[in-house]
């Protein structure tokens, strides 16, 4: 995943933007906020609350552009450790809860019977996912639903790899049991 076109392109821009070059960091804005604020909308549930969280993650990243440390992981990583952090603070203090009916919505395919069919499972599969406890719920959408590696989960999550593969298992179990329980 690290040597991709895009991860190359993302970590030239880091370096010029870590020299104080504010239009490269422009450029790594306009190539991770969707990415960003998809990942902060689907726990937070509100589109507002998104992106306001997600212009607070780019402008914290913006402050700490020049302390960053490259230690192997994608640039995106590193805005999605900053995401889950802010993420976090927001719900902290608060009851958290999940909204479904404001969750992000699946970009309009051709067939729309089809889309239609795919965003009810995908709201279904969804609305499991959230019952679970929080860190496996956490740990399966930061795998498959963002399809961030496990080193990544780990980085982001601020937990140890074994752990992060020990939580996708129990949440994988966990999340047949549930819809097999279903039929």
């Amino acid at each position: 995943m690290s040597g991709s076109p895009e991860n190359e392109q993302l970590r030239e821009l880091l370096a010029l933007a870590t020299d104080g070059d504010r239009r490269a960091y422009g450029k790594l804005f306009n190539l991770c906020y969707k990415d960003i604020y998809d990942y902060i909308i689907r726990r937070v549930g509100s589109h507002s609350d998104a992106e306001d969280i997600t212009m607070q993650v780019f402008a914290q990243g913006l402050k700490a552009i020049t302390s960053y440390e490259d230690r192997g992981h994608s640039v995106k990583a590193w805005l999605y450790r900053i995401a889950h952090n802010a993420v976090v603070d927001h719900f902290r203090g608060m009851k958290p809860s999940v909204d479904l009916d404001g969750a992000a919505e699946i970009p309009d395919p051709v067939d729309i019977e089809r889309a239609a069919i795919d965003k009810e499972e995908i709201r279904g599969l969804y609305g499991e996912i959230v019952k679970l406890p929080a860190a496996q719920a956490e740990v399966l959408v930061l795998r498959f639903v963002e399809d961030r590696s496990v080193s990544e989960t780990a980085m982001i999550l601020d937990k140890k790899e074994v752990t992060v593969r020990a939580l996708q298992f129990k949440g994988i179990k966990n999340l047949r049991q549930r819809l097999e329980g279903q039929q």
